[in-house]
């Protein structure tokens, strides 16, 4: 298999550099000594993330909305990115649902804005995040090759996007493209109200005991942020030419009944769940989770599904434990 090799001084552009997982590529990135352009349009992102970094000499930041052609493509053109990873994305299901047409415009829209600027550079390899949620829903984990069926409006963006992608191989097939099927991610910096953040806000409040939830019966595949952002990497760099379509997960399931119960085993002190009927879903899969075979045949190793440890780490950091 032919890898992608990284050639030095060669930026590697990110968009959506500012939100949750694309705060860790970033940072990864400049841990390896890999330059990255910073691409964010700072309405979903948050520029505290990348803070940090703004002084590192391989680190630059653009404020760029990605629909906008007419500017994007001379900043591909002047910068000359090897690698894009493709992270902007309205990807909060309710969102999503409540606004349509934003959806479609970012998840869609933008990936082909993306993918016409990258026609005027020797581009190398550009990753795209779509999600588990193009899966049709099963009991069962899914694999690559299992049926696709989105049933809401954030994973039939998605899929359209993995369909743009698909399409620009076969115009470029020496490129590399990967489809990185991410599923439910957790840890800092999250930038949207999913329930995990939900749960850290209402513990802030003293001896909280009482939860006010949505439903806390589905299973999720609940994957660390930081390992999500290190297979994003390293599957660029393991990638061939064509389209290599992997799930990033951890292979396990848990519910938020579950979660609560481990949170409430690390804080010792017993949580209760309350429906709150404003947090209801109008669609819920009742169980989303990854076949993570063919990711640890391309980058050998896979993240880590220690739920506990993950908990205990992300409570720490948000001083709900010492």
């Amino acid at each position: 298999m032919t890898v992608l090799a990284q050639k030095d001084g060669e930026p590697w552009l990110v968009t959506g550099a500012a939100g949750f997982l694309g705060s860790h590529v970033v940072e990864q990135l400049l841990q390896r000594q890999i330059s990255v352009l910073a691409l964010d349009n700072q309405t979903g992102g948050n520029w505290q993330f990348l803070k940090s970094f703004a002084e590192h000499p391989l680190f630059k930041f653009l404020q760029q909305d990605i629909r906008d052609q007419e500017s994007l493509t001379p900043l591909f053109q002047r910068e000359q990115p090897g690698v894009v990873v493709h992270l902007a994305a309205v990807h909060f299901i309710p969102a999503a649902m409540r606004d349509p047409a934003a959806a479609v415009s970012l998840n869609v829209h933008a990936t082909q804005t993306l993918l016409q600027a990258c026609e005027e550079i020797p581009l190398r390899c550009f990753w795209f995040a779509s999600t588990g949620d193009v899966y049709e829903p099963s009991e069962s984990p899914h694999r690559e090759s299992s049926a696709i069926r989105p049933f809401n409006v954030y994973g039939l963006t998605k899929w359209e996007g993995e369909q743009l992608i698909r399409r620009e191989a076969e115009k470029y097939p020496e490129r590399h493209f990967v489809i990185g099927r991410l599923f439910n991610m957790y840890g800092p910096r999250e930038t949207t109200p999913h329930i995990l953040p939900d749960i850290i806000h209402q513990l802030r409040a003293p001896e909280t005991s009482v939860l006010r939830l949505g439903d806390i019966t589905p299973k999720r595949d609940l994957v660390p942020v930081c390992d999500a952002a290190r297979a994003v990497i390293d599957t660029v760099l393991k990638s061939a030419p064509g389209v290599t379509t992997v799930n990033i997960g951890t292979g396990v399931s848990v519910s938020v009944e579950e979660v609560l119960a481990r949170i409430s085993q690390l804080i010792g002190r017993p949580l209760r769940a309350e429906i709150d009927p404003d947090k209801l879903r109008a669609v819920e899969r009742p169980h989303l989770q990854a076949d993570i075979g063919a990711l640890q045949s391309l980058i050998g190793w896979t993240p880590h599904s220690d739920l506990t440890r993950g908990l205990q780490e992300l409570l720490r950091l948000e001083k709900i434990l010492p």
